[in-house]
């Protein structure tokens, strides 16, 4: 554990870190702009989004490091070179797949999250409420055990604590609730 004194003395060397860090950060700004500016061709919005990159990770390598830098432009100039290839391996990647999509016209693509249609939401709301119609007609032994389950998603050994039934009863009870709602069964089998 370290004494009053000791945490002085590293928070002292902390801020010590950081004021050279800025020192070194400022005196070599202008010439990593220009070098990102001609990297990245010239798209200023690319450029400040490196540029903040390499500041923020040259910051965190700066003060993690134990060694000293000997070339910082050199330092610097590599993290900065670094994001910007991967910022062109970004680019090439996204072309591709743009060309691969518009190479083939006749097929389709689809994102991997699909929004549902307003169909669809409204079916499966008016389902929904039948379904909760259908539960709260339900005898009161099988109607809170299908309330717990499908309702409030609830697990059976939880279910089972609730109630103080068996894990066994409380499926059975489930089976049997299931086998009176055949009818929202079949018509939700119709349409999906």
């Amino acid at each position: 554990m370290l004494h009053t004194g000791e945490l002085v003395a590293v928070k002292q060397r902390q801020l010590k870190g950081h004021s050279e860090f800025w020192k070194i950060w400022l005196e070599n700004k202008d010439k990593l702009l220009s070098c990102c500016h001609r990297w990245l061709r010239n798209d200023s919005d690319k450029v400040e989004d490196v540029l903040a990159q390499t500041c923020e990770k040259a910051f965190r390598a700066y003060n993690q490091s134990n060694y000293t830098i000997e070339n910082e432009f050199a330092w610097l100039c590599r993290i900065a070179h670094n994001l910007c290839m991967d910022e062109h391996r970004a680019k090439a990647k996204h072309q591709d797949i743009v060309n691969h999509v518009s190479e083939l016209p006749d097929h389709f693509f689809f994102a991997d999250n699909q929004s549902t249609s307003l169909e669809s939401d409204h079916w499966n709301s008016s389902l929904y409420t039948r379904l909760v119609n259908e539960i709260s007609i339900l005898p009161k032994d099988l109607r809170l055990v299908m309330q717990y389950k499908f309702i409030y998603e609830m697990e059976y050994p939880e279910i089972a604590r609730r109630l103080q039934l068996s894990l066994e009863n409380v499926r059975k009870r489930v089976q049997l609730a299931r086998r009176q709602l055949t009818s929202l069964k079949d018509e939700y089998r119709k349409y999906s």
